[in-house]
């Protein structure tokens, strides 16, 4: 059953990853949108384009060693606890849809926490 929850858990990790890669791009092409016409790009939205990819690597990273590696649910429980900040910032800020980011993001806590740990030496 722990095995079970720790798969659940990756295939939506990933799924996450993959659509904060995706929403990452549309950023890009935002901000090159605004620049070709002479539009100020805040310093905040720099920031976010740098931050979002990195975010993404982490969760993906974490996703990938999950099942294997005792430190990996460690950094699967930081990367889903800044997933659930910056979804909330979203909502408040008029993005509603982001609520589903915090179901996702509290799903996969869940399931990470509630998974049995095994012995398995670290390399």
């Amino acid at each position: 059953m722990g095995s079970r929850q720790l798969r659940i858990a990756q295939v939506i990790m990933f799924a996450q990853a993959v659509a904060s890669l995706g929403i990452w791009i549309v950023q890009l092409l935002t901000i090159s949108k605004r620049l070709d016409h002479n539009q100020e790009v805040a310093g905040s939205v720099w920031f976010v384009i740098v931050l979002n990819p990195l975010i993404a690597a982490l969760v993906m990273l974490a996703a990938a060693f999950l099942a294997r590696r005792p430190w990996a649910r460690g950094l699967a429980l930081v990367m889903e606890s800044v997933g659930v900040v910056s979804a909330l910032i979203s909502v408040f800020t008029g993005f509603y849809q982001a609520v589903i980011a915090i179901l996702l993001a509290i799903g996969v806590m869940v399931l990470v926490v509630s998974a049995p740990r095994r012995s398995v030496p670290v390399l």
